[in-house]
């Protein structure tokens, strides 16, 4: 069994903090004894600032966020050009006694602004 959903137009964020993903939030059943895999693909975005700008990506289960995260800065502090970074997470989250909210959020690095404008997913395997 799997659970998808996908952005779809242009998102942005500033916050210094984790906030959610537009459309990048799915539900994963009950289910005691098995793992679900966890897959959030952002494929080609980019991040605009100027102190080695990035962003940051997780996913928080029913609002608790996971220890796991993913990112990518630029290895010029005032890039010439904002190169596209494919950033890819996967975690396991073990299915519990009742259905889990599972949500994609994001970040900027030190006050970079972030840009996905393509489709990014959020996937959930379980078997």
């Amino acid at each position: 069994m799997a659970v998808y959903a996908q952005t779809s137009g242009i998102l942005t964020t500033n916050s210094g903090s984790f906030v959610a993903i537009p459309g990048l939030s799915i539900t994963i059943p009950e289910g005691v004894g098995i793992t679900s895999i966890i897959i959030l693909n952002v494929p080609f975005p980019y991040a605009q600032g100027n102190d080695t700008p990035g962003g940051s990506f997780g996913i928080t289960v029913n609002g608790v966020m996971s220890g796991v995260v993913a990112g990518f800065t630029y290895n010029e502090p005032t890039p010439q050009s904002f190169g596209r970074v494919p950033t890819t997470l996967v975690v396991g989250i073990p299915l519990g006694n009742k259905p889990q909210v599972i949500q994609a959020v994001w970040s900027g690095v030190r006050g970079s602004t972030v840009t996905i404008d393509t489709p990014a997913t959020l996937t959930a395997i379980m078997s």
